[in-house]
């Protein structure tokens, strides 16, 4: 079975906005740039560039891909769920493959806690949120291809319940650091501390 990568950004001066109570705008843009540089060097620690795709309509991020040889899906700023639909057609399109959905604002996830996510013998692996409530990071296996993308409010229960009603087996990953994103100044202020 390959693992493929799929990794969705947003534009990159658009991201974070959250975060504009302690963040200026270019302030932001550039959290967002190294936040994507990491994450796309995280991908590629986990497989060969080929089998990583961005799916990003900012020209800007499309270019920090390249810098590192990983091909990008113009999603004509679609959407999240929609981009993460072309995004797996393109990159996933032979059978036997798995796939990755890796967002790009998780610093403290590493290539040992993703292996281990990789690695469950379930059809569906979800990393939650802090709060049970969102999904940070979700894999497919072979048998879930097909399954829709719910990221948004309440996507950690969608995922499951449509896991579910697949018939399809699913692990949670409970781990502190696939568990800790970047949303509010709060988090921001957590991760600064180390």
């Amino acid at each position: 079975m390959t693992l493929k990568v799929l990794v969705p950004c947003k534009r990159l001066k658009e991201g974070k906005s959250r975060l504009a109570p302690v963040l200026s705008g270019d302030q932001r843009h550039e959290l967002c740039r190294g936040f994507l540089k990491a994450t796309l060097t995280l991908a590629r620690s986990l497989v060969p560039a080929w089998d990583c795709l961005l799916v990003t309509s900012d020209t800007e991020a499309a270019t920090l891909g390249a810098d590192q040889g990983i091909a990008s899906l113009d999603d004509g700023g679609s959407g999240l769920n929609p981009s993460l639909r072309l995004g797996r057609d393109r990159l996933c399109g032979r059978e036997g493959s798995s796939l990755l959905v890796l967002p790009i604002d998780l610093p403290r996830a590493d290539a040992d806690i993703l292996r281990k996510l990789v690695g469950f013998a379930a059809d569906m692996v979800i990393a939650p949120d802090r709060a049970r409530q969102g999904t940070n990071v979700l894999y497919l296996g072979p048998k879930a291809m097909e399954i829709d993308f719910r990221f948004g409010p309440g996507s950690f229960a969608a995922h499951c319940r449509l896991a579910r009603d697949a018939g399809l087996s699913v692990e949670i990953f409970e781990n502190p650091a696939l568990a800790f994103d970047i949303d509010q100044p709060k988090d921001l202020a957590d991760w600064r501390k180390g």
